[in-house]
């Protein structure tokens, strides 16, 4: 009996230390091979602890007071560390009704067992070793349902994509267009729809719904009978991505910001990369649309010859260019030149990027309909995006500049440029540095150590091993080093930052990466 209880004792542990798991496969993506990755990553001293306890756990099986004593107190502080850390945790996993799907699934797992233990009293020593095993290695439990789960979990997939399909047939007469890119498709989009509500009535992927899915549950829960354009913002981490979200929403229009390297630990090079984003523009070259593509990015500009494209940016060659570019701490200001004519425009976004995001949006904008009056108040009406590049007030009156939700080598350099232009404040950047850039994820960090080293009085860096590259890059400087923090979590670095800043501070906050980049 005190077998049967130890083994329902350890089934209800492991379902709460399935938590940690269905978090960073959730992270992931829910792609089991990511997930293992992580794993192997991640593998250290808490693994091997929690084997050596496994083997003592089943060493002392055959002496059930003993088994059910360290069941409940390692279920005990199990349960507690489940809480702990989802508290603690940047992102949360967010209980979705996939998520409860495979809480579900896990579940009868667990009770299977129990009730097998129960009925058949020979063999409940054996059971108890396998939900030992499962309790103190949840993360074969998360990989086992994520797989029964799949067949169940397509099937959802077709129907809702299915489902939003026939929504956009009932909108037949509304534009689509679809945005993508290494970086700036977010800014774009929230640009772009701000510049085309002066005219329509505008619907958009909200947050960073770039996925298949993303896509699919804004149409279902965000398209309206009245909306006559759907701006598409369209994200991607391995070749044929675009391509399936284009079989989605069938896009009339396209626009490509940059392509960089993004992703490449998935992509594997950047051929790969350009070969995706082109999915977008071969898709709309197809159905007889307007391709647009940013005139300053070296990769798109190989590619442009093969399209009947319009061109955007700083480049003197692009169709619609931004000239007379002047920025500062409180916003930007420059002209927008095509053909004959010209717009001047302020706004109060920061940094050369949203310079070249703005021009495109407004060489759409133009091709639509929408009046320069239009777009000169609706350009000065603009808000920061939140996370990128978002001013804030912080501690004690300092500046806070949010670009969490940056990650790319491109945009990273001009937060840091754009911190630097703060004159007469000390200026402190916290910052993890850069992830998924596969072979080239060293150097970029390493670059954007020195980076820092040329705009920044505080250095603050997240996690020791993460943050190598870029303490590698600061040593090679005269940087003082006594100016230079390298701390455990974000958390942290607001901690340390509580008695070091005052109203005379610019702080930048650059790439807060999920948990299952935490090291």
């Amino acid at each position: 009996m005190l077998t049967l209880i130890s083994i329902i004792i350890a089934a209800v542990a492991g379902m709460f230390a399935l938590t940690r798991q269905l978090h960073m496969l959730q992270q992931n993506s829910y792609f089991n091979s990511r997930y293992l990755s992580w794993s192997k990553e991640n593998f250290g001293f808490k693994t091997i602890f929690s084997f050596f306890l496994f083997v003592i756990s089943c060493s002392f099986v055959k002496v059930d007071w003993l088994v059910l004593s360290i069941v409940c107190v390692l279920a005990l502080i199990k349960i507690m560390h489940t809480f702990s850390f989802q508290k603690k945790a940047i992102k949360p996993l967010v209980f979705t009704a996939r998520v409860k799907r495979m809480y579900i699934t896990a579940g009868i797992i667990f009770a299977a067992l129990c009730v097998c233990a129960f009925l058949f009293e020979n063999v409940t020593s054996y059971l108890l070793i396998a939900v030992l095993a499962l309790f103190y290695f949840p993360g074969i439990v998360a990989v086992l349902v994520n797989l029964i789960n799949a067949p169940i979990e397509n099937l959802v997939k077709l129907w809702y994509i299915g489902d939003a399909k026939k929504k956009l047939r009932s909108l037949d007469k509304m534009k689509i267009i679809g945005i993508t890119g290494s970086y700036g498709k977010t800014s774009t989009k929230h640009i772009l729809a701000r510049i085309l509500n002066e005219k329509y009535n505008v619907c958009f992927t909200p947050g960073s719904f770039n996925t298949p899915m993303g896509v699919v549950r804004t149409i279902r829960e965000y398209m309206k009978p009245q909306t006559e354009i759907f701006v598409c913002e369209m994200g991607a981490k391995n070749v044929g991505d675009i391509d399936e979200i284009c079989r989605i929403v069938k896009p009339d229009i396209a626009m490509i910001t940059s392509v960089g390297p993004q992703h490449l630990n998935t992509f594997k090079s950047i051929e790969n990369i350009v070969k995706t984003k082109f999915e977008l523009a071969d898709s709309v070259r197809k159905k007889g649309g307007k391709v647009y593509l940013s005139a300053d990015n070296s990769y798109i500009n190989a590619k442009s010859g093969e399209y009947d494209s319009v061109t955007y940016g700083a480049n003197s060659d692009s169709g619609y260019r931004a000239e007379n570019i002047t920025c500062g701490p409180t916003g930007t200001k420059f002209d927008v030149v095509y053909g004959d004519n010209r717009i001047t425009l302020s706004t109060k976004l920061l940094g050369m990027h949203n310079v070249i995001n703005i021009t495109g949006a407004v060489a759409i904008a133009i091709e639509l309909g929408i009046g320069e009056r239009d777009i000169i108040f609706a350009v000065s009406k603009l808000e920061q995006t939140e996370h990128r590049l978002q001013l804030k007030p912080f501690i004690k009156g300092a500046t806070l500049i949010d670009d969490a939700y940056n990650a790319n080598p491109e945009g990273c350099m001009e937060a840091v440029r754009v911190l630097g232009s703060f004159d007469g404040m000390k200026k402190v950047i916290v910052t993890p540095g850069l992830v998924e850039l596969g072979e080239r994820e060293y150097q970029c960090n390493y670059d954007l150590g020195l980076q820092c080293t040329k705009y920044c009085d505080e250095i603050i860096l997240v996690g020791k091993e993460r943050s190598k590259p870029m303490t590698d890059a600061i040593a090679t400087t005269d940087f003082d080093k006594n100016h230079l923090h390298v701390v455990a979590s974000f958390k942290d670095a607001v901690a340390l930052m509580q008695n070091m800043l005052d109203s005379n501070y610019a702080v930048l906050f650059e790439n807060d990466l999920p948990d299952n980049y935490a090291k």
